[in-house]
């Protein structure tokens, strides 16, 4: 299952979760928290709990359009997201590539409601998951099982800093290639959390875009459902 960790900056607590967080203190604000949620493959399910993947109910034909389902976090931005894009990765996909396919997917977002929730700003040599003063979307090393990882910094209900780590343990596609991860179908689903939406896990919200697992050449969460929007929409409106 995801991984929510809430930490106060001035404080950070010894846990075991807190050593694979690449974290470091931006700065001493006793009121900011970082919420960090993991997202898994879907091969998780089976190798945790054989029982629950033998036993689970996927709709067999896609309801995204008519599922209302979504799940709000307690907290979102209460201005436009202005994030960088750090291009660098393995994979020899060009900058430009990867710049489009993320864009893509922040576009998807803002096209369902007449607020302005993402601004692209360029590109920049920063890595995410460490609270700079900048949003960033990066390839980086994460823990196996885990196909990316969001940061929310907050305070209060306000989002003031997020990030995206795309873990570069797998195999990355930009063309739904089979037996890699789509980026643009990866990073729909993450920029949801930007928007303040959490993960659905029951086998009926499937096909919505903030399911909460993922799979190799999976496609279908670079749209999204009826679920998606009305959580969208019950943050920033219509």
């Amino acid at each position: 299952m995801r991984k929510i960790c809430v930490l106060t900056l001035t404080a950070l607590i010894a846990l075991s979760f807190i050593a694979t967080l690449p974290l470091s203190a931006y700065a001493a604000e006793s009121s900011v928290q970082l919420t960090a949620i993991e997202w898994y493959n879907m091969e998780n399910i089976e190798k945790e709990n054989p029982h629950k993947a033998s036993s689970r109910q996927i709709p067999t034909t896609d309801n995204a359009m008519s599922n209302p389902d979504f799940k709000l976090l307690s907290f979102h931005w209460d201005s436009t997201a202005n994030y960088l894009i750090n291009p660098a990765n393995k994979y020899h996909f060009s900058a430009s590539d990867v710049v489009k396919a993320i864009t893509a997917s922040a576009d998807t977002w803002d096209a369902q409601t007449g607020a302005i929730v993402f601004s692209y700003s360029g590109t920049a040599d920063l890595k995410a998951g460490k609270r700079d003063g900048y949003n960033v979307v990066s390839w980086g090393n994460y823990k196996k099982g885990v196909l990316a990882v969001t940061y929310l910094w907050r305070s209060g209900t306000n989002i003031v800093e997020t990030d995206t780590l795309i873990n570069e343990l797998y195999e990355w596609s930009l063309s739904d290639g089979a037996g890699k991860m789509d980026l643009q179908n990866i990073m729909t689903h993450e920029f949801g959390h930007w928007c303040g939406l959490d993960d659905l896990y029951a086998d009926k919200d499937y096909w919505l875009t903030m399911y909460g697992y993922s799979d190799y050449g999976e496609t279908y969460k670079r749209t999204l459902g009826l679920g998606d929007t009305l959580g969208l929409k019950a943050v920033y409106g219509a």
